[in-house]
């Protein structure tokens, strides 16, 4: 297609005018030299893309920021973006994209361009006045997507640019705080539709400021992951039941055993009734006992089930079902990047790794503590305890790509035997299957 062609090695640079660019100045020279397969496969794992939680005013994840990792060039984020077609991710959930002047004047946004997505440019970055940016943002808006401003202020010039704007972001880092909260006040006063994300937001009591200064969305160190800096959590009766039947399932108790503890807890057992009855199980008749529940589900989509519901019994918050999305889709991607690389079993103990890997965070209780109270697999243990054994490499590869770290991604997919190439992918098609899983409240796990 022509994005493919056009951007496949584009390079970056300020613009210092509105004058169309010819071919020939975006489109460099083909390199001569084949390149080995691991050459190949580290420069493919240069497009990896980075994706960073955008939370919204209750805390929930709203969308992603999508952001490039280290060495690689826009051309190369772009065109990955198109290659996992984010377009259709903005079509359920936001994307925010930052985009240069430069992209945009070629039409790079347009194969990215959905209801959800907003495209994100820098004032700041580069050399054009308010009168140049208007057209490309008419652009943005003309593609049917949305328009982030960074470096928006209450300025007479930015004036023009303000009706243009869907999201204006604003960084901690930028201002002091009476200035920061001044110019969010000024913003909203100025165009009341125009929504305000917080930027580098480092720690949960300077989300829950933003917060109280009406900000729409926040995005940082904080993220879903961070230590919330609450007091240490105590386990409710529900979290306790559901440890105390994956314990049993990893016994292999009887059917009875794990039935009757259970029936301690009238809403999981409701739940596991209601979860064999659905139309996936494919029953010609509904089941009636907790027991034929349990053999209906099988024990491991049963343990499944239960390891996902620790994150929405009790009296869940916001911030939970956030950090399940987070957790479901590490857990989706360690799983299926190791498929042919290790048995079913393994893989089936990765996707528990990477859900368990976040259960620190959602009960605020060190992870030695809560394992403790769960009778694991011992490579389960050891690499949620210490980052070591078997499963350590593919722990850190989920990390490495949540986290953008394109050139530690490809070292470590490359010692897996995994082609570094796949992992974008991978993990996009990860976070889409976490979507649709959580949208369906029978979801097969």
């Amino acid at each position: 297609m022509v994005f493919g062609k056009l951007f496949n090695r584009l390079r970056g640079g300020n613009t210092p005018s509105l004058q169309p660019l010819p071919l020939e100045a975006l489109v460099a020279t083909a390199p001569q030299n084949t390149p080995s397969t691991a050459e190949r496969l580290r420069q493919a794992a240069e497009s990896l893309l980075r994706r960073e939680e955008m939370l919204d005013a209750r805390n929930r994840l709203s969308g992603y920021r999508f952001t490039r990792s280290a060495g690689a060039d826009e051309a190369a984020f772009l065109q990955a973006l198109a290659d996992v077609d984010v377009a259709d991710f903005a079509r359920r959930r936001q994307a925010l994209v930052p985009i240069s002047a430069r992209a945009l004047m070629a039409n790079a946004h347009v194969p990215l361009a959905a209801p959800g997505s907003i495209f994100l440019v820098d004032l700041n970055q580069e050399q054009l006045s308010p009168a140049e940016w208007r057209p490309l943002l008419e652009k943005i808006r003309a593609a049917g997507a949305r328009t982030g401003l960074r470096g928006l202020t209450a300025a007479p010039e930015h004036a023009a640019l303000l009706g243009l704007a869907d999201l204006a972001i604003l960084s901690l880092n930028d201002y002091e705080l009476p200035q920061f909260q001044r110019l969010a006040r000024t913003l909203k006063q100025a165009s009341p539709q125009l929504l305000l994300a917080a930027d580098d937001v480092p720690t949960w009591p300077e989300r829950r400021m933003c917060g109280s200064w009406n900000f729409d969305y926040c995005l940082g160190p904080f993220s879903t992951l961070a230590d919330s800096e609450e007091p240490e959590g105590q386990l409710d009766n529900s979290r306790v039941v559901l440890m105390e039947m994956l314990n049993l399932i990893r016994a292999e108790a009887d059917l009875a055993d794990l039935g009757n503890v259970a029936k301690k807890d009238p809403g999981i057992a409701l739940k596991v009734l209601a979860l064999a009855n659905s139309p996936a199980a494919g029953l010609a008749a509904p089941v009636a006992s907790l027991e034929q529940a349990i053999m209906v589900l099988g024990r491991q989509r049963l343990y499944r089930w239960l390891t996902v519901a620790m994150f929405r019994v009790g009296t869940p918050r916001d911030r939970d079902e956030a950090l399940l999305e987070v957790a479901m889709t590490r857990a989706r991607f360690m799983e299926t990047v190791a498929d042919g690389v290790l048995e079913k079993k393994e893989c089936d103990e990765l996707f528990l790794v990477g859900l368990l890997s976040l259960f620190d965070v959602l009960l605020n209780m060190p992870l030695s503590k809560v394992l403790e109270l769960i009778n694991l697999a011992e490579d389960v243990n050891t690499v949620l305890l210490r980052s070591e054994g078997p499963y350590a490499r593919f722990l850190q590869l989920a990390l490495a790509v949540e986290r953008g770290r394109a050139e530690q991604a490809a070292d470590l997919a490359l010692s897996l035997g995994i082609d570094p190439a796949s992992l974008t992918p991978t993990s996009l098609m990860a976070l889409a299957w976490a979507e649709e899983a959580l949208g369906n409240s029978t979801a097969d796990l």
